[in-house]
């Protein structure tokens, strides 16, 4: 009896201590089970980093839309600038043209000077279309400028 019970207690202890113990297989197992949740939690991470890509291309598109309307914008704003701008030199052609019209001397020279800065703001203005964006306001600045002198020295003249 003494050795059957020597052998049921080896017995327990070795079955005891393979129920605690987990197989190799088992093992295998977990770590794949592991491996299987780490690898769906990236998917899924790529998956909403892929969906903030899109959105953000989705953005730039916008953007870039919206930088050619403005761009279009400009170029039609320059076009009506350089349209008045080339109107409101004809009519001051047509005051100089009146003033060397006039009879006395004076006139007529400050009608040459009057025109040679004329001739000079028309060049100026025949740079704006390669103007840069950003001295675009400095440039028209100035021929607004240079207009409104030689306007008011002409309308002086006539006076």
């Amino acid at each position: 009896m003494r050795k059957t019970m020597f052998w049921c207690s080896l017995i327990s202890t070795a079955l005891l201590g393979a129920a605690c113990k987990k197989e190799p297989a088992q093992k295998a197992a977990d770590q794949v089970g592991k491996s299987v949740e780490q690898v769906q939690e990236k998917r899924e991470e790529l998956r909403e980093e892929q969906r903030d890509v899109a959105k953000e291309q989705q953005d730039v598109t916008q953007q870039q839309r919206e930088v050619t309307q403005a761009e279009t914008d400009l170029a039609k704003a320059r076009a009506a600038y350089t349209t008045a701008t080339r109107e409101r030199l004809a009519r001051l052609d047509a005051k100089i043209n009146e003033l060397a019209a006039k009879a006395n001397a004076k006139s007529k020279d400050a009608a040459i000077a009057l025109r040679a800065r004329r001739d000079a703001l028309a060049t100026k203005l025949d740079t704006a279309a390669n103007r840069v964006d950003a001295e675009w306001s400095d440039f028209r600045k100035d021929i607004d400028g240079t207009f409104d002198q030689i306007e008011k020295d002409v309308n002086d003249a006539l006076d």
